[in-house]
């Protein structure tokens, strides 16, 4: 079986990751039924685990239509001072996130590709990415690692959620029918482990967190405080 070909706008032809300009209408009616229901609770954990002070700089990629991006400046308390910036190749997705937040003060959209981005060095706070990383493939995933820690300040965290090597008979079922229906090896590497390779190989320090429905988990990485 072949991998359907979908239009991708300007920016996201920049990038070899899988992209969704062509889902941005439909995106927040599947994105709860393709994580069965559970999409807002892994928000709150991120959320959680970022134990934000309230002015914090944060990058969320991969954003989507940005409900995580919204869910994040509504956490920061300093709006005059924090800001929560989301990233997305997809425009289509961007243009629907900036209607979205209109007029949300602490918050910004780019579209821009996440192995090569935008930012200075060391002017996040902290990042964060939800089901962005099985789109796309073990190469692009260290680049993106690569540059998250370069625009992380030094002890900056990056939390990720993501599929990951089944542990229960569901969570393989799930994992697995998600691979056959998308036909994305992306996904394959991170049921097979290589996005824990990534980390493995990348900047940060990192550990697992949390596991759910026997396939996804979150992980907490930890760029290094000292040069």
């Amino acid at each position: 079986m072949h991998k359907k070909q979908h239009l991708r706008s300007a920016v996201a032809r920049q990038t070899e990751g899988v992209t969704l300009d062509h889902a941005a209408k439909v995106y927040d009616t599947l994105a709860p039924l393709m994580t069965l229901g559970l999409e807002r609770r892994y928000h709150r954990i991120v959320i959680q685990r970022l134990a934000l002070r309230g002015d914090e700089r944060i990058l969320d990629i991969g954003c989507g239509t940005g409900t995580l991006t919204r869910d994040l400046a509504a956490a920061l308390t300093d709006k005059q001072t924090s800001l929560c910036t989301g990233l997305d190749a997809a425009e289509k997705m961007i243009e629907i996130a900036k209607r979205k937040a209109a007029g949300i003060p602490n918050i910004h959209f780019d579209a821009a590709i996440a192995e090569r981005l935008p930012y200075e060095d060391n002017s996040f706070d902290a990042a964060v990415s939800t089901f962005f990383f099985h789109h796309i493939h073990f190469a692009l995933k260290k680049k993106v690692l690569a540059e998250t820690a370069r625009v992380l300040k030094p002890g900056g965290r990056f939390i990720v959620v993501d599929v990951d090597t089944p542990s229960t008979w569901f969570g393989t079922l799930c994992a697995r029918s998600g691979h056959w229906l998308f036909q994305q090896n992306e996904i394959a590497e991170n049921i097979d482990g290589k996005l824990r390779e990534a980390f493995d190989a990348g900047p940060f320090h990192w550990k697992a967190v949390s596991h759910h429905s026997g396939y996804i988990t979150v992980f907490e990485l930890t760029k290094s405080a000292t040069p």
